[in-house]
């Protein structure tokens, strides 16, 4: 996977007056502690500093930077939101810029984190990081490494697309293979029945002729036979569902399923042993009893299943809800938006319909026009920082 481009850090200061001494002061302390490394500390100083200006942009930003270096991505994110918030307020929109190019990234790596584990929430993220990422291009059409991290969060979001439809076909393979252990199951235990029910009448035959006989020994031998069949078919269903829970997490449901079936093979092999020695009376009880251990292991993965339906339902209903306070905390920022729109410059820099290659080419010719007239690079921002 394509690298994203690293955050930005800004160097911010504020003008040496009366008033912001103390707040210039912590933010200086702090700058030299996160140059050095220490995060902690240059946090410790930020939050000391947004004590006394709140309504700071750039103690905002400094302090994401802060939490963003000690992997505190969702609190990271959270502060350059205000940052953002801010910047706009004070209609400046590069530090907006760069406050919602960061909020990128910290969804960026947010995504990474879950792609494995959960992989729907990390398509979420990565779709949440392309769209600051485009934000941060329209307010400032230049930012080169917006457009590149634009594209590569976008081609991540494809790859966890690609891993989403890969794992949705594994459970629906999985999903089909134990509606059949089920079946089997089902059929299994009936003929276990079947089976302890001809034994009974074996018995009661063996008893009204006085003893073993011929006819008496051949009976023994099929049933014998007919057993050893249904056992085979048995630790099929067992191998089958072991295959199964190997290849996903297995429930406590399926382990307990399998113990039952476990149980109901070692009666079905006492069974066996019984009518090879001629014994239908003993032989019909392992039976019985290897039949009631088959429905244990069926009903074992019909609850698992009741679960897990509920487990889907709680985790949707969640994730609506949360869906729910994420969109009306998006229509709070539209509406701010709309009472603070940008300035009309800013307004007709706006790419309209430019893809990221296009932007990035752009960027390629503007920085080559810069070399060739000694240009420096990107505007700074007008404030005394």
């Amino acid at each position: 996977m394509q690298l994203i481009i690293g955050f930005i850090v800004l160097i911010l200061f504020f003008p040496a007056t009366i008033q912001a001494e103390s707040v210039r002061s912590l933010v200086e302390s702090g700058n030299k502690a996160y140059e050095q490394g220490d995060y902690a500390n240059s946090l410790d100083s930020y939050d000391k500093a947004a004590e006394a200006e709140p309504d700071s942009a750039i103690v905002l930003f400094n302090r994401g930077n802060a939490m963003y270096k000690q992997g505190e991505y969702a609190d990271a994110f959270n502060v350059y939101e205000q940052a953002a918030v801010k910047a706009m307020e004070d209609n400046d929109p590069m530090l907006e810029a760069q406050s919602r190019y960061n909020m990128g990234n910290s969804s960026f790596r947010k995504a990474e984190a879950l792609s494995r584990n959960n992989p729907e929430k990390a398509l979420d993220e990565f779709n949440r990081g392309s769209e600051y990422f485009q934000s941060a291009v329209k307010l400032d059409p230049k930012f080169f490494e917006a457009a590149h991290n634009l594209q590569v969060s976008r081609m991540a979001a494809k790859k966890v697309e690609e891993l989403i439809r890969k794992q949705q076909q594994q459970a629906q393979q999985q999903e089909k293979a134990k509606e059949q252990i089920k079946k089997d199951l089902e059929e299994l235990s009936e003929q276990q029945n079947e089976a302890a029910e001809q034994s009974e009448s074996a018995d009661q035959e063996q008893q009204q002729s006085q003893g073993p006989g011929s006819e008496s020994d051949q009976q023994m031998d099929q049933l014998a036979a007919n057993q050893k069949e249904i056992t085979e078919r048995t630790k099929s269903v067992s191998d089958k569902l072991e295959q199964l829970n190997d290849r996903s997490n297995p429930q406590l449901s399926d382990e307990m399923a399998q113990e039952h079936i476990k149980r109901a093979l070692d009666k079905q092999e006492s069974a066996r042993e019984d009518l090879e020695q001629k014994r239908p009376d003993q032989a019909s009880v392992d039976q019985k009893e290897a039949a009631e251990e088959l429905q244990k292991a069926l009903q074992q993965l019909e609850q698992g299943e009741k679960e897990e339906q509920k487990k889907d339902s709680a985790e949707q209903e969640q994730e609506g809800s949360e869906s729910k306070g994420q969109d009306e905390q998006q229509l709070q920022e539209e509406r701010k938006n709309d009472q603070n729109p940008p300035a009309d410059s800013q307004k007709e820099q706006t790419p309209s319909g430019e893809s990221p290659e296009d932007i990035i080419n752009d960027e390629i010719e503007s920085r080559k026009y810069r070399r060739s007239n000694g240009g420096t690079g990107y505007k700074p921002v007008d404030k005394d920082w």
